[in-house]
């Protein structure tokens, strides 16, 4: 029964992704087409839950449902399974998933071309579920690059404008690069072990391991470069703050429950191999942590709102992936499934956030939105305290795990411990930030400033003083006042309510021993059953592990009082051009994104056009036209020659004929021959 019911949760999406492709022509309205996603999202969620409890009691479930073809000993099977690793994310995508879908119903409400997006929502889900449930390579390739397809279609969405439709093709091209080393990494694993199945790769011979460990370092590390592009990890980070250009329920979606964690969950998936080469879990750790602070750096800086919340994806990214490096795969699983939660709470706030405002996103042109978005303000804050890292909400207890297991970590671990404890306090700094100014402080005086500055330029030739355009500026902010900024509607603030419940009590699951003896640790052991255990790893005493949560709790509350003094105490204005003034070098590193994309503009796309160029306007016009066009004449020469000189008699065409086919022959077979 539960191995039917597991081939049916991918089914379910597809389904709602076929429909809505051909009731497309039909101009579904908003809810048919949305109804027809969420419900079978939500019959895919009590599928998995059912599921689900079977596998915490018996063990996993797996059904093949056919075998494609064999190469040797290896099997290409379509095969499902549903283990302890692939619950969670089964659970969030179909789960989380189904809240978006419904909350997309209001915000999508307006839009012409609602039947495709939702088609291509569904198709996301769909692939995202091939991608966890696959027992083997094959299965999760197919929904890897599924993923990839659909987060394509979803970012370009609304393609006329040429910037969404670069965004889409960069997320794409990034991903490929990952895909690159993904593809060059199981073909090393299964030439090594013979298999592409991930049940026997939990448990690996030693006597293979230590027999293959070059080649299974440089397939492991081509594995770790897939998932650098799909989880926007240092080098391939550029595309995801880009991918903010499709509708924002897309990026709760890709943000939170999907997309980008499918990196960590390839790299779980292959723990029990890559935990025994240290240099692998370096460069893990190292690439994890470097990405959390330079993302939690970038997104001090930022207008944005979205731009802010896809920065700090990439840092909390980091942060799971840090917790892999230094060996602490279940922890980093548990901040998955936390961080979901609270994720896609925020991105979906900054939705009913951009929706009231009427789809303004810059933070400074926002302000004291809270008694009039009250629903809004309470939900974002619950998700805005459970990733700052406050004690009682689900983010503090696997951050502080995260902590934990990077300072106790052989070698490297207080530097590791270093920057993933900045990186909590900047991102507790630019939260409060971004949460005082959208909705505590008074509409700011910048945006104003901007306003009177545009209009002055333009009415520069009637000579209107600025006195007086402030005043129509005053205007129409209050004319705006009256009517614009209101609360979303229940289909939107519902959702809300639900996963701000889930961002509080989600952490509960996986309470630290010092805090809870008889249920501690429950999320983590139970994951622990797939993925290698930790090991390695100091043990703190529990006085000490006190001391540890006080002090970093003390340092982000003391972060979110220096950003209230900031922009709330003072003229934040004012404080925020004295403190680019101040910081000016690194203010403009950080606002302009450290230059990473000008980098790789510069490094790699430029010499790829130019080689490009070179091949075409030199090699191809020239060598290559050029051979042919000496081909052409030399045949049309022969062929002129022969008409001038052909015989008249038959008996002397069959002999050219003859003579012709016998030097032919002789050239070819010419070694065997005269051998």
């Amino acid at each position: 029964m539960y191995e039917n019911y597991l081939a049916l949760i991918p089914f379910f999406p597809l389904l709602a992704f076929l429909l809505n492709s051909i009731l497309i022509r039909n101009k579904l309205n908003n809810v048919q087409a949305g109804l027809i996603t969420f419900m079978s999202l939500f019959i895919s969620f009590v599928l998995v839950i059912l599921t689900s409890i079977h596998v915490l009691k018996n063990g996993p479930v797996s059904v093949r449902l056919w075998e494609w073809m064999s190469y040797g000993n290896i099997k290409f099977d379509i095969h499902f399974i549903m283990d302890e690793l692939s619950v969670i994310l089964s659970l969030m995508v179909t789960g989380i998933g189904s809240a978006i879908a419904f909350f997309s119903i209001g915000y999508m409400d307006h839009e012409e071309k609602v039947g495709k997006f939702f088609g291509f929502f569904a198709l996301f889900a769909f692939s995202m579920l091939l991608l966890v449930h696959g027992e083997n390579f094959l299965v999760l390739f197919m929904g890897w690059e599924g993923v990839g397809l659909s987060s394509y279609l979803l970012i370009g969405f609304w393609y006329e404008h040429t910037k969404n439709g670069n965004a889409a093709k960069k997320a794409f091209l990034a991903n490929r690069v990952g895909d690159f080393g993904l593809v060059l990494g199981i073909i090393g694993y299964a030439l090594v072990f013979n298999t592409i199945s991930f049940t026997d790769l939990a448990h690996p011979d030693m006597a293979i391991l230590m027999a293959n460990k070059e080649v299974l370092i440089i397939s492991s590390l081509l594995l770790v470069l897939g998932a650098a592009g799909k989880s926007a990890q240092i080098p391939l980070f550029i595309w995801l703050p880009d991918a903010m250009m499709g509708p924002t329920p897309v990026s709760a979606l890709m943000h939170a429950a999907t997309m980008v964690t499918a990196g960590i969950f390839l790299l779980c998936r292959v723990s029990n191999v890559i935990v025994h080469f240290s240099v692998v879990l370096d460069v893990i750790a190292w690439m994890g942590a470097l990405t959390a602070l330079l993302a939690a750096l970038i997104a001090m800086t930022q207008r944005d709102i979205k731009k802010i919340l896809a920065y700090s994806t990439v840092s909390q990214l980091g942060y799971m992936v840090l917790a892999v490096g230094v060996g602490a795969f279940s922890t980093g699983m548990f901040h998955v499934f936390t961080h979901a939660f609270f994720k896609a709470l925020l991105f979906l706030c900054a939705a009913s956030v951009i929706y009231g405002c009427h789809h303004e996103q810059d933070i400074f042109k926002m302000g004291g939105l809270k008694k009039k978005m009250p629903i809004t303000f309470w939900t974002f804050t619950v998700g805005f305290l459970a990733i700052a890292g406050i004690p009682g909400f689900s983010g503090f207890f696997s951050k502080d795990e995260i902590l934990t297991m990077a300072l106790t970590n052989p070698g490297n671990g207080p530097w590791l411990y270093g920057i993933g404890l900045i990186t909590a306090l900047l991102t507790a700094f630019y939260m409060t930030r971004m949460l005082v100014l959208v909705f505590i402080v008074e509409p700011a005086k910048a945006a104003k400033v901007e306003v009177v500055h545009a209009k002055k330029k333009k009415h520069s030739k009637h000579d209107k003083s600025e006195e007086k355009l402030e005043e129509e500026v005053e205007h129409e902010d209050a004319h705006d006042d009256h009517h614009e900024i209101h609360e979303s509607p229940s289909v939107m603030t519902v959702p809300l309510i639900i996963l701000a419940i889930c961002s509080f009590a989600a952490g509960y699951i996986g309470l630290p021993h010092v805090l809870s003896h008889e249920h501690a640790r429950l999320f983590q052991d139970f994951v622990e059953r797939f993925v290698a255990k930790t090991e390695g790893h100091t043990h703190l005493s529990v006085q000490t592990e006190y001391i540890m949560m006080g002090m970093t709790t003390f340092l982000i509350l003391s972060s979110m009082g220096l950003a209230y003094w900031i922009y709330v105490k003072n003229d934040h204005v004012k404080m925020r051009d004295t403190l680019q003034e101040k910081f000016k070098t690194l203010w403009t590193i950080s606002s302009e994104k450290f230059k990473v994309d000008e980098f790789y503009e510069l490094a790699i796309i430029k010499p790829l056009y130019k080689t490009g160029g070179f091949l075409v306007d030199i090699i191809e016009a020239h060598v290559i036209n050029g051979f042919i066009k000496v081909l052409t004449k030399v045949t049309s020469g022969s062929g002129q020659f022969l008409d001038d000189n052909k015989p008249e008699r038959l008996e002397m065409g069959i002999l050219y004929i003859v003579v012709g086919l016998t030097v032919i022959i002789t050239l070819i077979f010419r070694e065997f021959i005269f051998r």
